[in-house]
């Protein structure tokens, strides 16, 4: 399988332009990134969160690591990480842990971390640990058009503390 058919169904509605890239099996987007020879930060990965019991898709750069008290403050809901074992049914024809961050795809809302917005090319799992994605610029702010696009991510640090974070959002107003 080179890419999911769910996937591939969604891009050919869309539109939209894309290129399969293949590498060696991987674990994580951030080595998908490394042995497809592309920066981490062009990489968007999704990272599934729950709410009560509703599953909204937050897409943020390999690079990064999700940050839910920024997610909270910027929709005013506390979000909790989902569960692996919560998302078996949600990405037909996508292997584990290989999500596409293309949340419409799958008919579930979506939150962007702003950072992506503004890349030449953006790059996501295939829906497998094998293949990566390249579409352009245009064809992904289309995409993107219904997300809810905030700062919702900063580079990963080394502990998990507050104090690894560049950035954080103002404080009450």
């Amino acid at each position: 399988m080179s890419i999911s058919p769910v996937l591939a169904d969604y891009l050919g509605q869309q539109r939209v332009h894309y290129e399969v890239l293949e590498h060696p099996l991987t674990t994580s987007s951030i080595a998908s990134a490394r042995e497809a020879n592309i920066p981490a930060d062009k990489l968007a990965k999704a990272v599934i969160v729950r709410r009560g019991e509703r599953y909204s898709m937050c897409v943020i750069p390999a690079s990064n690591q999700l940050v839910l008290e920024w997610l909270k403050y910027g929709r005013q809901h506390s979000y909790e990480i989902a569960e692996e074992r919560e998302l078996l049914g949600l990405f037909p024809g996508c292997e584990e842990g290989a999500i596409p961050g293309l949340g419409e795809a799958f008919h579930m809302d979506v939150i962007i971390d702003d950072s992506l917005m503004d890349k030449k090319d953006i790059y996501i799992e295939a829906g497998n640990h094998t293949h990566l994605i390249h579409i352009n610029h245009y064809d992904f702010d289309r995409l993107m058009m219904n997300a809810w696009p905030a700062p919702i991510s900063c580079i990963k640090g080394g502990g998990t503390s507050d104090e690894q974070y560049f950035w954080a959002p103002p404080e009450g107003r």
